[in-house]
């Protein structure tokens, strides 16, 4: 038998999108690299760092591409394993923005940072401190770690104001870890906002808070060097804030249903690089169509469905596993089994690691094809 079945086989580079076997994940290079530089001139303007987030797209290549846009920026991984994928692919100046719990894993943790030229970690409690220093001690290393601190979003990280300041004081006291800011993640902003000045006063009020934290802690001697906030939809909000020193966010270079959704005033339909084109499978009805890209093709994990990219005419209204429902009872113009159909996808970071291959495509041909290297990395 073969090593690879002819599913695995990837286009050939060159070929027309018309000839990609469906379902597939596109990605408009030109529209990828201009999102790219509109955060990177967003963060030269504001005098902030950009260390994208790689969770989106989980591939060396589009990290480095976007380190060169940003003059060597750094990235974030979500997950060690991300972590170690990037590393193996020449990346070393990597932000962990997750906590660390388990010997495996700090042993694993703390490999990894010998082996970086530059890499932090997070913590929010004595729960991951305390291991993390023991971790560091015995193989006597030191490591950089950043506080996380809760904004808003309620799920992982230390209140603010002095238990904050009580956090960062034990830091201080280990031995072998150094203490080098904030994590200050605010996208609880993007679930209450509705209007871009909704966005600029959640934003203001969260990094405010955050910046009574940072002169708290430097008024009792602790200096506080990096404060690292933004997902994409926040990101050029926050980054506004003098007490921001670093954004990090991960889906701007391809957006999705949801940053349409939630930003209609921010992004549009132009401004969403990543598709899966389908092809029409059935027809059974004059009002139905089916193609071939269900829930396992694009992710739904988010309410949001997918959106045709280039028809306004019909609407995705339902999916199985490998079926995606169409009402095509409006439809303009003719929809007939063997056509393919574009769609945005619902949420993209998702969508991504449904798949082995993002395609690179520019005036409809494929001139890149991108593995997903730390797809199912998530240890």
């Amino acid at each position: 038998m073969p090593d690879s079945t002819m599913a695995e086989q990837k286009p050939l580079l060159n070929a027309s999108v018309d000839e990609v076997e469906t379902p597939a994940l596109l990605v408009d290079l030109d529209t990828m690299e201009a999102n790219i530089q509109d955060y990177v001139s967003f963060a030269t303007e504001n005098d902030v760092q950009l260390r994208s987030h790689i969770k989106t797209h989980k591939n060396a290549e589009i990290a480095h591409r976007q380190n060169e846009y940003s003059g060597g920026g750094g990235i974030v991984c979500q997950t060690l394993g991300e972590v170690e994928v990037m590393a193996k692919n020449g990346i070393d100046d990597i932000y962990l923005s997750y906590q660390v719990v388990g010997q495996q894993k700090l042993e694993r943790l703390v490999w990894l940072a010998q082996k970086l030229n530059r890499f932090a970690t997070t913590v929010d409690g004595p729960g991951n401190i305390t291991p993390l220093q023991t971790a560091a001690a015995d193989h006597d290393v030191t490591l950089d770690v950043i506080l996380e601190v809760d904004v808003g979003l309620h799920r992982t990280g230390i209140s603010l104001g002095e238990p904050a300041v009580q956090m960062a004081q034990l830091i201080q006291e280990q031995s072998n870890l150094n203490f080098c800011g904030l994590l200050a993640y605010e996208a609880h902003v993007k679930s209450k906002a509705e209007t871009r000045a909704e966005y600029k006063e959640y934003c203001t009020e969260a990094m405010d808070r955050t910046q009574e934290t940072v002169e708290l802690l430097e008024s009792e001697g602790i200096s506080v060097k990096e404060v690292k906030v933004g997902g994409t939809a926040t990101s050029k909000y926050s980054g506004t804030h003098p007490v921001v020193t670093e954004i990090n966010p991960g889906m701007y270079p391809f957006m999705d249903v949801g940053e349409l959704e939630h930003r209609p005033f921010d992004v549009g339909k132009s401004d969403c690089a990543a598709t899966v084109v389908s092809t029409v499978i059935s027809k059974p009805t004059a009002d139905r169509a089916v193609v071939d890209a269900g829930s396992k093709t694009l992710s739904m994990d988010k309410p949001q469905l997918p959106v045709p990219k280039y028809r306004d005419d019909i609407e995705y209204v339902n999916a199985s596993e490998e079926h995606g429902w169409l009402d095509i009872s409006e439809s303009e113009e003719s929809v007939d089994v063997g056509d393919q159909i574009e769609f945005i996808v619902p949420h993209v970071c998702a969508t991504i690691n449904l798949h082995d291959t993002i395609i690179g495509v520019r005036n409809d041909r494929v001139e890149e094809l991108w593995d997903v290297q730390a797809r199912g990395k998530v240890k």
